[in-house]
């Protein structure tokens, strides 16, 4: 397989099509800006070898603890991690999962610390609805969160075709 290195200098070039692509296709500099910058952390830090120590793993310092349990659950280059659609759908559904978690987490210390006492059921679930109520799916949001969708999806798929590619390569020049 290409080396992290070589994954790395792919991301950055596949950043300039997707520029290209998301401009000629919504004429907005910021939903150009998140394909663009979506694509560069999709293939940096979001690509399909968070499920062994890579550089994309490592990338994440001190918040790498978020991928452990994905890093246990999944076997490498399954379709599950590689696959060139359901990786990314996984990857960003479970990294989604974790964000709601540790914000729930952090909720519930934030107002056992605030008021003094854990609040109790009804209390922390009424708190959680009405911060679920701010992020309604509508409008501009559903736009940025595409625009970021396409980008992730774009980087970590360079990163498969890239070692498809490469294997292809490899299996070829056994050939001869």
């Amino acid at each position: 397989m290409p080396s992290g290195r070589t994954h790395d200098a792919i991301t950055w070039l596949a950043a300039v099509p997707a520029a290209a692509a998301a401009w000629m296709v919504t004429e907005s500099f910021l939903l150009t800006a998140v394909v663009t910058g979506a694509t560069i952390f999709g293939g940096l830090m979001f690509g399909p070898d968070l499920d062994i120590q890579s550089r994309q793993y490592t990338r994440w310092g001190p918040l790498r603890f978020i991928w452990w349990p994905y890093k246990v659950v999944f076997r490498h280059r399954s379709r599950l991690t590689h696959g060139i659609i359901l990786g990314t759908l996984i990857r960003a559904l479970y990294f989604a999962g974790m964000l709601a978690l540790i914000s729930a987490a952090s909720f519930y210390l934030y107002m056992t610390y605030a008021v003094g006492q854990p609040p109790a059921p009804s209390e922390f679930l009424a708190a959680l609805r009405g911060f679920e109520a701010g992020l309604r799916w509508h409008g501009a949001f559903k736009q940025l969160a595409l625009a970021a969708f396409a980008g992730l999806w774009w980087g970590a798929a360079t990163h498969t075709l890239a070692d498809v590619v490469w294997s292809m390569l490899r299996k070829g020049s056994e050939l001869f």
